[in-house]
């Protein structure tokens, strides 16, 4: 690897030992945290400025960069002091500004997930199971392990197992189903989009 460069991962553990080995424990620094911060950035922007006789590596790993973290870092993304680089890590692009994006190189290493099974009892799909259900995805979704693409496979997963069951849908359906997906695609919340696609289930059973 050489300059600063975004790198796209759903595996971070494995891409810091990576790091480690590449450059030598003394010379990468990591700042993670499941929402980069201004604080976060700020702690990095002061350990680029600590002069280096050679290469030093300054790793932002999160879920979520903030607007206000990625731009006071923009002009340090730029034009990085000697023997400085950055490397930017999330699961996802649109973590980061255009302005952001437009200044490093992207290098995608995401992985596809294996379709996570949903769990659902459908023949007990009752109101509270459904909002147990929601709740739960919530808390991931806030703690940053549920996004969209996690969304987006839920909705196919709750999809394919409500057919294995049975259950059939027709062409409305099929096209609200769609539409939900879209959605989820938008960064919809969890909730907005599960809420409508189980209680539609639920109605079935």
């Amino acid at each position: 690897m050489s300059g600063s460069k975004i790198i796209l991962t759903n595996d971070y553990e494995a891409l810091k030992d990576e790091l480690v080995l590449e450059c030598g424990i003394n010379s990468v620094k990591f700042f993670q945290n499941s929402d980069i911060l201004l604080d976060d950035a700020k702690a990095a922007a002061k350990e680029a400025y600590i002069a280096e006789n050679s290469l030093k590596t300054i790793v932002l790993i999160g879920n979520k960069f903030g607007i206000e973290a990625q731009n006071s870092l923009l002009l340090l993304l730029e034009e990085p002091p000697k023997n400085i680089r950055f490397i930017l890590i999330s699961s996802s692009k649109n973590s980061f500004l255009p302005t952001i994006r437009s200044r490093l190189l992207v290098e995608n290493r995401l992985k596809p997930r294996a379709q996570e099974p949903s769990g659902l009892d459908f023949k007990k799909l009752d109101l509270k199971a459904i909002d147990k259900f929601i709740d739960e995805k919530m808390a991931l979704e806030k703690s940053g392990e549920f996004g969209k693409n996690e969304l987006k496979n839920m909705i196919s997963s709750i999809f394919k197992e409500a057919l294995e069951s049975g259950i059939k849908f027709d062409k409305n359906e099929l096209e609200h189903i769609k539409k939900l997906m879209i959605l989820a695609s938008l960064n919809a919340k969890a909730r907005v989009v599960l809420t409508p696609l189980l209680l539609m289930i639920g109605e079935k059973i």
